[in-house]
């Protein structure tokens, strides 16, 4: 690998002169300059940034692990933390993982070699890989905090929210508008978030047996496409739910175009809740009634957490906090 003094040789200057073009120093010509990034960029030259972090530099740049960003609820979450961040005098560098386990590790190894004081890291595979990331940022004292990862056990800085009580007081909501028959529309993304088996559970939990029948996954589209397919898919046969719950409002959007081509009246004939109040969700030609979650608390509190921790340099302590949705009561239930 080459060094900061193999630059300095190829550019043919000194070592602090390549390191003060490297760093962009106005002092230095911009013939010189142009000199040390060329030979930089022949060499393949990688600064050493933990060692600038050893001495006490810093950069106030954010490490921000999100499975996706082209989902409404992940954009959101990632501008509310861009903007609290900023307001702290910090800024997000981005790693989308593609809800890839590799990519996500790679996320974290790639965040812990360069100028990162810290890592959010949203949706992680499972308890056991969030503990061992949390391991990982702590040999280089770097604080991670886990945001909405549904990880119970695992051993680091947590804000959650309790999905598991917003599907319970999603279907007691039915059940109190009189359904009995109640369906779940997701997708594969959905169904390894957890949330089809907490549906289940929500079920239970109300009272009422479950029916397989009444539980659609789509595994070969996501968001409005998926939950126009499976609504058709219900609708398709004999008998089905005349209430259903969405994995998220995406899905809960295709299953009402479905349900209007049918020419079924919403919420006449059927009610949809959907999850995540995304922003189409209160514009649409029946307003859709939706479990909201509590992105920008959980923002701001993973922020001032995430400066706490820097400032304090104590990883021996761990945060954990459960945010409760709220259910937002509109025109399709």
């Amino acid at each position: 690998m080459a060094t900061l003094k193999d630059v300095a040789k190829r550019a043919g200057v000194n070592i602090s002169t390549a390191s003060r073009a490297l760093n962009g120093n106005s002092a230095i010509s911009e013939k010189t300059a142009l000199l040390v990034k060329q030979a930089a960029s022949e060499l393949n030259y990688k600064p050493n940034l933990s060692a600038r972090i050893l001495k006490g530099k810093k950069s106030n740049m954010i490490g921000v692990i999100v499975p996706e960003t082209n989902s409404d609820y992940f954009a959101r979450l990632v501008e509310t933390l861009e903007v609290r961040l900023q307001e702290k005098g910090y800024f997000p560098i981005i790693a989308n993982t593609k809800f890839n386990k590799e990519k996500e590790l790679d996320a974290v190894d790639h965040f812990l070699n360069y100028y990162i004081e810290g890592i959010f890291v949203v949706c992680v595979s499972s308890a056991k890989d969030l503990s061992r990331y949390s391991r990982k940022t702590d040999l280089y004292n770097i604080p991670l905090i886990a945001l909405d990862t549904r990880q119970e056990g695992a051993d680091c800085n947590q804000i959650m929210v309790d999905d598991m009580l917003g599907m319970t007081m999603a279907v007691s909501h039915l059940i109190e508008k009189g359904h009995r028959s109640i369906g779940f529309i997701g997708d594969a993304i959905i169904e390894q978030q957890g949330r089809t088996e907490m549906f289940r559970q929500a079920i239970r939990n109300n009272g009422l047996n479950v029916r397989e029948e009444d539980i659609e996954t789509c595994s070969d589209s996501r968001f409005e496409e998926a939950g126009y397919k499976m609504m058709k898919r219900f609708l398709s046969k004999k008998r089905y739910p005349d209430a259903y719950l969405a994995g998220c409002d995406d899905i809960a959007i295709g299953a009402l175009r479905a349900a209007y081509e049918n020419g079924l009246s919403v919420p006449d004939d059927i009610a949809i809740v959907g999850n995540d109040n995304g922003r189409a969700s209160n514009y649409l030609y029946k307003r859709l009634t939706t479990l909201s979650p509590p992105i920008e608390k959980m923002s701001c509190l993973g922020v001032d957490m995430m400066i706490e921790c820097i400032q304090n340099k104590d990883s021996s302590l761990t945060h954990k906090i459960t945010l409760k949705p709220e259910l937002l009561l509109r025109e399709t239930t």
